[in-house]
């Protein structure tokens, strides 16, 4: 029994550290930039699960949330039910950054509710 145990938590723990995520929830991160409009101007890419491709985020807002800080947000995009990873890099005319630590999550959707309710 003790193997089993052991077993399973070497098994979990992407999903014991991992937050829920709908698609109505967002990304955000803190960005060192120069100043706010420098972080604004810069093109941020996610790469879903290990990904070697990234794909453009677009709707990023980077505010001052401290006078040192630059904070970024962005609508989650669509993923499948289920366990996933993503990294972040932002990239200007210079080039890429690298690729953020992986960040776990879990996608969940949300069933719509029922509507048109009626006797029969």
């Amino acid at each position: 029994m003790k193997k089993i145990i052991i077993l399973l938590l070497l098994l979990i723990p992407i999903a014991i550290n991992a937050q829920n995520a709908t698609g109505a929830s967002k990304f955000a991160w803190d960005q060192v930039a120069l100043d706010l409009a420098t972080a604004n101007s810069y093109t941020y890419k996610y790469y879903p699960d290990g990904s070697l491709t990234g794909t453009t985020f677009t709707g990023v807002v980077c505010t001052n949330s401290s006078p040192s800080t630059l904070s970024c947000v962005v609508n989650i995009p669509a993923f499948t039910p289920g366990n996933h990873t993503v990294q972040i890099t932002a990239s200007n005319v210079a080039g890429e950054s690298a690729k953020s630590s992986p960040f776990p999550f879990v996608f969940v959707v949300v069933p719509v509710a029922p509507v048109n309710i009626r006797l029969q």
